[in-house]
């Protein structure tokens, strides 16, 4: 290669580091998977598991190809690009004698005191306000990290979304009309709120989880087997015969240990 930097161990020193790194991550989510106390963790730690073993086999499959580009005397596509100075080459310094200028008179101009402007104190830039850091995701609820035994594995495509909540809701909490848009702020007096959502390739028997926070606190939550078709619609339903406390709520819904859903309203 005539570029006087050396690309054959650079790239391959990167691609080994990567590759190094993988399975030292595939290492340990598989130990989490086979000593993690909660059946659902040891599922997720087997899916991270399997992901960076495929990372890792396509960063070893990677390598060893760019390696037989380079050694087989061909140029990397960006090589071409770099200007001259960075593939080792000087670029030749060329003078410009600059032309002659005649000299010019600069004229004096006399300037009264009274003309003289008077110097005035810049406000100095207000500093800007430091971003807040971002709030954390509090844990999981318990009732997910509960294992159920009879429960059946959830494919990776399954999912909810869309889900809408009301306060109109019958005896068996579903709701009586959902409103468009969805409520967003609810009264203090609301004994009920229940909520319908959409679902996709939801099996029978795989375990689904809904919580309920308020200001960042678990309030309530319940880990159910899917007991519909995989596209039948699913509700939530939570009531308080004292009414909702004030606050900023938060719905969430899990297939598993999968965060599906976040939905937000206020009581006041």
């Amino acid at each position: 290669m005539a570029s006087g930097i050396p690309w054959l161990q650079v790239l391959t020193g990167i691609g080994i580091a990567g590759i190094v790194l993988a399975l030292i991550l595939a290492l340990r989510a598989w130990r989490e998977a086979h000593l993690a106390r909660y059946l659902i963790l040891r599922r997720s730690a087997s899916r991270r598991a399997r992901r960076w073993l495929w990372i890792a086999a396509g960063l070893a499959l990677g390598t060893s190809a760019l390696n037989g580009i380079l050694r087989s005397g061909l140029q990397l596509p960006f090589e071409n690009a770099l200007p001259p100075w960075a593939r080792g080459f000087s670029p030749p310094t060329t003078l410009t004698p600059s032309p002659m200028l005649p000299p010019t008179v600069t004229p004096i101009i006399e300037i009264s005191p009274t003309l003289l402007p008077t110097p005035h104190p810049t406000a100095s830039p207000a500093p800007s306000p430091l971003p807040s850091p971002s709030p954390t995701m509090p844990p999981y609820p318990p009732t997910l990290l509960t294992p159920i035994p009879q429960a059946v594995p959830a494919p990776p495509n399954a999912r909810f979304f869309d889900l809408a909540l009301t306060d109109a809701c019958d005896e068996r909490g579903r709701p009586i009309q959902i409103p468009s848009p969805s409520l967003t702020v609810f009264p203090t007096r609301t004994i009920r709120i229940c909520g319908r959502f959409q679902v996709e390739n939801m099996p029978a028997g795989a375990a689904w989880t809904v919580a309920w926070y308020r200001d960042e606190t678990l309030e309530a939550s319940s880990t159910l087997l899917w007991s519909g078709a995989p596209g039948d619609s699913g509700y939530i339903y939570n009531t308080r015969a004292e009414g909702f406390p004030p606050g900023r709520w938060e719905v969430r819904l899990y297939i598993e240990d999968r965060l599906q859903v976040r939905v937000s309203f206020e009581v006041r």
